[in-house]
């Protein structure tokens, strides 16, 4: 239990008779990054806002830590650090004027903090200037600035990214991966461009239209999107054997369903095929195949969707 940090078992949500969570299920251990994938209305937001308790259930249990009643969730929330949907800023005041009266409202202690989060997230050289002429990444960073006052265990971002330049990705990127590997800060950030989740998380989960779809750690996603040659023959165990003594190479995998995946030779798919051959080998399929992280998402969103209706 003491590595598990959150837990969710059957949280459902309703709003006007339609479910915005459908029945999740879900587990964060101590020390991830979580990438929270989803198009937008899938339930992302929903998830975190009531993980933050700005939202309720209507059914189902969330722990924090392995609490989970209502006064040990408003407890255990100390220990978080949240930044959903746009951070609410005093235009007119300076980031550590803004930091100041986020402080003083959560009673946090210790003045010295700001200068350490400011400095944490790039801030430290806008002392005089006011929030009105900030970029958007620049509020965005203070928007986690003001997540990190009270030096989380457990941080949630919802799309901190969004709307940003390349240059402001990379800075959300390396902090992330910075607050993760010095803090041991367990993370779980939501977005919709995937391929910077690729680049940041180290677990993944999925969710369309409010249900949980898959869930895999980076390994597991690495497997299903490299590029790769799919072969299918009638013998695979004397394929594979074919395969590793005429290449000279050991880049290939059985898989369950027979398929042999091979992860070298991609631009000659011509000679595999005639080894096999000339091995005695039937070969019933042969192709290139290999999804991106949006191609991988958007075939499971199509699965989920297929058997959400078959099952209707």
């Amino acid at each position: 239990m003491g590595s598990t940090v959150l837990e969710a078992h059957g949280l459902t949500k309703i709003f006007r008779h339609t479910p915005v969570l459908d029945h999740v299920d879900l587990t964060v251990e101590k020390g991830k990054i979580y990438g929270f994938i989803g198009q937008n209305g899938a339930g992302k937001t929903t998830f975190l806002r009531i993980t933050a308790g700005l939202s309720f259930a209507s059914k189902g249990t969330l722990s924090l830590w392995g609490r989970q009643s209502r006064a040990d969730l408003q407890e255990q929330r100390k220990r978080m650090g949240c930044m959903i949907e746009t951070p609410a800023l005093y235009p007119n005041l300076t980031a550590f004027q803004n930091m100041e009266v986020q402080r003083l409202s959560r009673g946090i202690p210790g003045k010295s903090i700001i200068a350490d989060c400011l400095r944490l997230v790039g801030l430290e050289d806008t002392a005089k200037k006011p929030v009105r002429n900030f970029s958007l990444g620049m509020r965005q960073r203070l928007g986690i600035g003001i997540a990190l006052l009270n030096t989380p265990e457990f941080l949630i971002l919802d799309e901190p990214i969004n709307g940003l330049d390349p240059a402001g990705i990379v800075e959300i990127r390396s902090l992330l991966r910075h607050l993760n590997k010095e803090y041991g800060m367990t993370i779980l950030v939501s977005s919709h461009i995937l391929e910077e989740l690729y680049q940041t998380a180290s677990q993944f989960i999925l969710i369309h239209k409010g249900r949980i779809i898959e869930e895999l750690s980076d390994s597991q996603l690495n497997e299903q999107c490299k590029r790769h040659i799919a072969i299918k023959t009638t013998n695979p165990q004397s394929a594979l054997l074919a395969l590793e003594k005429k290449l000279h190479t050991e880049q290939l995998r059985l898989m369950p369903d027979g398929t042999i995946r091979l992860y070298e030779s991609l631009d000659d798919v011509e000679t595999v095929a005639r080894l096999l051959s000339e091995s005695g080998i039937l070969v019933t399929g042969l192709n290139l195949s290999g999804d991106t992280l949006e191609d991988y998402f958007l075939r499971k969103v199509g699965k989920a969707s297929h058997e959400s209706t078959v099952q209707v």
